[in-house]
């Protein structure tokens, strides 16, 4: 730490590297990204090349990850409904029991009926 503090004393400049380098060497990063130019980095497959604009690319890649997430929403209702339908099969055969409250009502909940 004194060689920071002589570096600091000595230029401005030179302060400003010890103390960035002492800060990289201790995991304490500046908190923004400065260095990073836009554009820069890979290209996710999905976009594609012709309309290489910044704001093209944010709307293909918002685009491919909002279709992603319909997908799976209508993945998981798809499986919630079969599962609806498997339940009240098991109801109806007797391998499922429906809960019930102290008051008799339904609670929404199943438990297994048998050794199965």
């Amino acid at each position: 730490m004194a060689n920071i503090i002589g570096a600091i004393l000595k230029g401005k400049e030179a302060g400003q590297k010890m103390l960035r380098a002492y800060r990289i060497k201790h995991g304490k990063r500046g908190k923004t990204i400065t260095s990073v130019k836009p554009k820069s980095g890979k290209v996710p497959w999905h976009v594609s090349a012709t309309p290489n604009t910044i704001e093209s690319r944010a709307r293909i890649v918002k685009t491919h990850f909002q279709v992603k997430q319909t997908d799976k929403i209508q993945k998981l209702e798809k499986q919630v409904k079969e599962g609806k339908a498997s339940l009240k099969k098991m109801v109806d055969t007797g391998q499922a029991k429906e809960m019930k409250d102290y008051k008799g009502k339904s609670t929404g909940r199943h438990f297994r009926t048998g050794s199965r």
